[in-house]
């Protein structure tokens, strides 16, 4: 499988809107309630989890942070790169 970093290679864009289909999109653990940053996405569901099971720690901020997303419906991973967000049409 290819990474997706070639034009020939790169996922199709996909348009999300969460305001039609809050709970279709998910971070890679199964949360609907991150936020889109910079270049990826944060999720506090995650942070929570890691803080509730003892394992936070600064050096674990990565794993609350997201390059990809999943598509509930179609179970499919989408690269962050590859998303647009309907609000900002």
């Amino acid at each position: 499988m290819a990474d997706g970093s070639a034009l020939a290679d790169a996922h199709d864009e996909v348009v999300i809107d969460r305001e039609d289909e809050p709970y279709r999109w998910r971070c890679p653990n199964g949360h609907t309630t991150w936020d889109r940053t910079n270049s990826h996405l944060w999720c506090p569901s995650c942070r929570r989890s890691m803080e509730q099971q003892g394992r936070w720690s600064i050096m674990q901020v990565e794993s609350a942070e997201h390059w990809e997303i999943v598509d509930e419906k179609t179970g499919e991973t989408i690269p962050y790169a590859a998303v647009r967000f309907a609000e900002d049409a």
